[in-house]
């Protein structure tokens, strides 16, 4: 989802991860947290609210959510209590929040008149509204909010395009409805809909809206030496910290700052790749269209609004999943710590037995930083070949699609769905019968996992550097 710019709201949530890595390797996090705040949001800083004590008790509430913690469950309790702790954090629930008092209870009025309205003589407008809540006061349309049903005809009817649809940020981004707002007009996201994708996240303009992190928990992690931890990186790894930063620098990185070993996610796709190509064969013989099941957010999806068709999802478990369950299979007590671009794979690894943490991208480029690296001024690289170039290429639209294509040699026909709007759309079909498909790649991002909330690139440039590393991968499928 990157579109390649900074945020003010972005740098300040870089900013604090950093800071929180700094402290844990000064190992002064429980004595110095409660400065945190004054000491990042000074006189001179630039606000967006009243006042800095404003902007300082809002980002109190993100130092919560970046130590683990819900904001909501967690309203009155210093942060220095909350870092004493760090691991009973509650990394399962609420991976999502709304962050109270950083909401700005967005206009709600669904639909308002401009000033491009002309009082004109046929009115559309006001004929078509069927709750006559539309009047016309001193040459120019108005609408009654308390009596609009908010059904659009008047906007779809004005010949001059002077109504238009209001929304919040947030609420226009979630394409599964999970999105409202209270009496107070404050955002709220229902849980039951929520499939964790984070689109809202990058999507509110005020930062109100954020995702807890384990980025203190794993430096806590890598720090310890007598404890093992792994780096399980995402195909989607490629280029997200510089073009000019090479794979292999990104692995030699992360074993100098205490990861004992880094693994390609890609290798676990692989097994993934050949697993749900016998699966999709199978599933054509016994006349049963098969739904991926790599993007925990569009299973989670298919459970809440589809649950007609969870039987058709893939029993594959993702590359994810497949990658650590091998781990943990031949070292028990090995910390997993998954790498890439996805807020719903928190929520995945949380419901897992082998996934012990995740990180975005964001979050590992503020982990190094931490530790003062700068990832283009390391010119030491180690080794890296972990996957064939099917494993690696699904990091891209249409990865897994093409590789059951080609694995099947033609038996399956393959489509792809990207974006839940679109997938929901491909759902619909597929109840009604009317789907040209044998299986169904379906991912909750535009672009794959390279367009991803935790993605710091052009997924066009990602793509192009994805397949180039693919193409070098040597390794056999099979």
């Amino acid at each position: 989802m990157s579109n390649n710019t900074i945020s003010d709201v972005v740098k300040l949530k870089r900013k604090l991860y950093v800071e929180l890595v700094k402290m844990m390797i000064k190992e002064n996090l429980v004595e110095e947290i409660d400065y945190l705040p004054k000491k990042m949001i000074r006189d001179d800083t630039p606000r967006y609210r009243c006042c800095e004590f404003k902007e300082r008790a809002i980002f109190s509430e993100r130092i919560k959510m970046a130590l683990g913690y819900s904001t909501l469950n967690n309203k009155n309790i210093e942060l220095h209590e909350l870092a004493s702790d760090l691991y009973k954090a509650d990394n399962i629930n609420n991976i999502v929040e709304v962050i109270e008092q950083a909401c700005d209870s967005c206009p709600i009025d669904k639909y308002i008149v401009t000033d491009a309205c002309r009082n004109c003589v046929a009115h559309k407008c006001l004929n078509s509204c069927p709750a006559d809540a539309i009047v016309i006061i001193q040459n120019k349309a108005f609408i009654d909010q308390n009596k609009c049903l908010e059904c659009g005809k008047c906007a779809r009817e004005c010949p001059y395009g002077a109504i238009l649809e209001n929304s919040r940020p947030c609420v226009r981004v979630c394409e599964v409805d999970a999105i409202k707002s209270d009496a107070k007009r404050q955002a709220r996201i229902n849980k039951e809909k929520c499939v964790v994708c984070g689109r809202c996240i990058v999507a509110c303009p005020f930062g109100a809206i954020a995702d807890k992190s384990s980025i203190v928990q794993v430096t806590d992690k890598i720090l310890k030496k007598d404890e093992k931890t792994a780096a399980l990186i995402a195909p989607s790894f490629v280029g997200q910290f510089g073009f000019k930063v090479s794979p292999e620098t990104v692995k030699y990185v992360l074993l100098e700052i205490g990861f004992d070993e880094v693994i390609e996610v890609a290798e676990g796709a692989d097994r993934v790749a050949l697993e749900e190509s016998r699966e999709a064969i199978e599933s054509l013989e016994n006349d049963r269209i098969l739904l991926s099941s790599c993007c925990p957010a569009f299973k989670k999806m298919i459970v809440n609004d589809f649950p007609d068709l969870k039987d058709n999802l893939s029993h594959t478990d993702s590359p994810m999943l497949t990658t650590a369950e091998k781990l943990k299979r031949y070292n028990s007590d090995i910390n997993t710590v998954f790498i890439g671009p996805c807020t719903a794979k928190k929520e995945e690894a949380a419901d897992s037995e082998v996934v012990d943490y995740v990180l975005t991208f964001e979050e590992l480029i503020a982990l190094i930083t931490g530790f003062e690296i700068n990832l283009e001024k390391v010119i030491e690289r180690r080794e890296i070949r972990d996957a064939s170039k099917f494993g690696r290429q699904f990091a891209y639209s249409g990865g897994l699609k093409g590789v059951i294509e080609e694995l099947s040699e033609g038996k399956i026909k393959a489509d792809n769905a990207e974006g839940l709007a679109k997938c929901i759309k491909k759902l619909t079909n597929l109840k009604a019968g009317k789907s040209n498909f044998d299986f169904l790649e379906g991912m909750a991002c535009k672009d794959r996992c390279i367009g991803g909330p935790g993605s710091m690139i052009n997924p066009k440039a990602a793509r192009k550097l994805i397949e180039n590393f693919a193409e070098r991968s040597n390794l056999k499928l099979k």
